[in-house]
């Protein structure tokens, strides 16, 4: 049996010696020694390849309706304004270091708030079935309502609540995703799940009692026929209230719109409100056509300022110089009427003064020949007279105390017919 020694001098290297028992090995021997020089090379270029393609993975891009978020072990990467991932492309470790999340920013939401409304079967809702009369009372188990105020009327000691149905559509966004992150809870996604279609299952609940909450507070502030006619202010109202409450907790959420879909009386007392509302109708009606001649009649009378004037009339500090003038502005039919009137006080007042300027020249002779002056005044009276009769009869006074008869002959009227001989009696007469 051979033996193979080792032998070296002390001055060799250990890779000299390395080298020199590879020499000493056979072909086998180096061959393998080879293909293992060769994996564990190949294994570190496929090492390191996997370590570039794992940190690449974390390049991902952020579309433009898009803001993203990078959470580091469950903490916020970054601070402030810089959280927020605008449009790009960006960078974040892998999972399990880091986790994105993507939010689609502007993405405009909706939800319907039905539970205000009264019971409907599902032909009802879907419009297959009539509306069906109800006459009983409202059931609270099944019905929704809302409370409305009742305006307190004269004589009353208080006030109670009226009832409507209401139906409500709630649009929203994400304004703020840290915000938003921060206080919503939002359960795990599942691969490839929608991070709002995830967050909806805690947001629409929420939004659900916030708005609630906000349409009974709201509504109650309001009368029925307010909460019936207007809508749109009432919904205006809503949103601004519900918006506080969000803004309150931090939610993030920004309410785009509030939108009464419906707001109506109780299908129980539905003809007693449609009949107030021809009433309501008429009235309106009346009063329309009411102003119209009002206005009209001032028109005619005062002209185009009539009501201004009038208005300014009514101040009791006006002195009669204002007053006077603002007369004066009127025109139309008020104008001619004070322009009659006044020609009317300046005729009446010169008659006079002529009546006053005769008597003040007849007094002389009234004090020297009063009976001759009388006798006088009285023949000029008869003259104007009898100045416009077309006959003229004269009796002397009779004489000795006697009384006197006169018969005065007068022909028959012209126009009054003579009967005709078939109005006459059945004897011919």
């Amino acid at each position: 049996m051979a033996h193979t020694h080792e032998h070296h001098s002390p001055g060799q290297s250990p890779d000299e010696l390395q080298a020199a028992r590879i020499d000493e090995l056979d072909p086998a021997g180096q061959s393998l020694t080879n293909a293992l020089r060769h994996s564990f090379v190949i294994l570190k270029i496929i090492m390191v390849l996997l370590v570039v393609l794992f940190l690449f993975s974390g390049v991902f891009r952020v579309q433009q309706n898009e803001e993203a978020l990078v959470l580091q072990f469950g903490k916020f990467r970054g601070e402030g304004e810089s959280r927020i991932l605008r449009p790009g492309l960006k960078f974040a470790f892998p999972e399990p270091i880091s986790e994105v999340i993507r939010i689609s920013v502007k993405h405009i939401q909706s939800l319907a708030i039905d539970s205000f409304w009264y019971f409907e079967t599902e032909q009802e809702r879907l419009g297959q079935a009539p509306r069906r009369d109800v006459t009983g009372p409202l059931n609270p188990l099944q019905d929704g309502y809302n409370l409305t105020r009742n305006d307190q009327q004269t004589g009353q000691a208080g006030a109670d609540y009226n009832i409507v149905h209401s139906r409500w559509v709630v649009t929203y966004y994400v304004r703020s995703p840290v915000d938003f992150f921060e206080t919503v809870y939002v359960r795990p996604r599942q691969p490839g799940e929608d991070f709002l279609d995830a967050a909806a299952e805690t947001v629409e609940p929420l939004l659900n009692s916030l708005a609630s909450n906000a349409i009974v507070s709201t509504l109650v502030k309001y009368s029925i026929d307010d909460a019936v006619r207007s809508r749109t202010d009432i919904a205006v109202d809503v949103k601004n209230t519900l918006q506080r409450k969000l803004d309150d907790i931090g939610s993030g959420l920004e309410i785009d719109a509030v939108r009464a879909d419906r707001i109506v009386w109780p299908r129980q007392v539905d003809e007693a409100f449609q009949a107030s509302n021809r009433a309501r109708q008429e009235r309106s009606q009346m009063e329309t056509e009411a102003r119209s001649y009002q206005e009209r009649l001032l028109t005619e009378t005062g002209g185009p300022g009539a009501e201004r004037v009038l208005r300014t009339l009514r101040d009791a500090n006006l002195t009669q110089e204002q007053q006077a003038e603002e007369v004066a502005k009127l025109t139309g039919q008020a104008q001619t009427l004070i322009a009659e009137a006044r020609a009317y006080r300046t005729r009446v007042v010169e008659e006079a003064k002529a009546n006053a300027e005769y008597l003040e020249n007849l007094l002389p002779e009234y004090r020297k020949r009063p009976e001759l002056v009388l006798q006088k005044i009285y023949q000029d009276a008869i003259e104007e007279v009898l100045a416009g009769a077309e006959e003229k009869i004269l009796i002397q006074p009779a004489t000795g105390g006697q009384s006197r008869e006169v018969r005065v002959l007068i022909n028959r009227d012209p126009q009054i017919r003579r009967p005709q001989p078939d109005q006459q009696d059945g004897s011919g007469r």
